[in-house]
């Protein structure tokens, strides 16, 4: 049985509350958390600039971990996507296009050796349109999900509500992890007064969730959240 510590967060490109772009304060909040894979959705990557805006690179740097990273949204300069960190060896990367005519997202899916165990990672930034997003997780994400050879993690920003129908479908299919909160927060977002969740950490029935937490933080608009897993191993 291994024991796994996950984090998502949505980093809105190291941008705080009081609307200052701080990298080191994203990086002292997961130092804190201390996780053994990490999700990160709203990062920032220009190309051939080192620190503040190569942040999947220099966050991973910093924490000594593994990284991938899938762009989302390109800007006039470099872009912005979503990363997953990873403490253990990283098996291979994959992409699934979400489309959607005004807002096409990305989900990155990565598989990890976690030691000796396989695990896949999705990490996901849902878009703002309700009807995308149920299609999204019902006939694109979840049919991949489903025939994945390991157990999964599905993390992100989903930006949607627990009583909205894509989440109330989705949790027919995989366990949210929040069911197991035992911090002092219920809600993600925004992280200077929270008053919904939107951003989630799944599991399959292959992986138990034992342990859930949402972090107070300031370095940026949403809160970060962490699951303690277990995983068993599988032949």
């Amino acid at each position: 049985m291994s024991v796994i510590k996950v984090c998502s967060y949505n980093i809105r490109r190291a941008i705080g509350i009081e609307g200052k772009k701080d990298l080191k304060q994203i990086y002292q909040v997961l130092n804190e958390i201390n996780a053994d894979v990490i999700a990160l959705q709203e990062v920032e990557m220009v190309p051939g600039v080192v620190g503040i805006s190569r942040q999947a690179h220099a966050l991973a740097d910093l924490l000594s971990m593994n990284y991938v990273y899938t762009t989302v949204h390109r800007l006039r300069f470099g872009s912005v996507g979503n990363a997953v960190l990873s403490r253990y060896p990283i098996l291979k990367e994959s992409k699934h296009l979400l489309p959607d005519s005004r807002d096409e997202r990305i989900c990155l899916q990565v598989d990890i050796n976690a030691a000796g165990v396989g695990l896949s990672i999705f990490n996901v930034h849902l878009c703002l349109n309700q009807v995308s997003r149920y299609r999204h997780l019902k006939y694109l994400l979840l049919p991949i999900i489903q025939e994945s050879e390991f157990p999964i993690i599905l993390a992100g920003d989903f930006n949607a509500t627990p009583s909205m129908r894509e989440i109330r479908m989705l949790g027919t299919y995989l366990h949210d992890t929040f069911q197991h909160n035992s911090g002092l927060y219920g809600s993600t977002y925004p992280s200077d007064a929270p008053r919904v969740r939107i951003d989630y950490i799944y599991t399959d029935d292959k992986a138990r969730c034992f342990d859930f937490a949402i972090f107070k933080s300031q370095a940026s608009d949403h809160l970060p959240i962490c699951a303690s897993i277990t995983i068993p191993n599988l032949p």
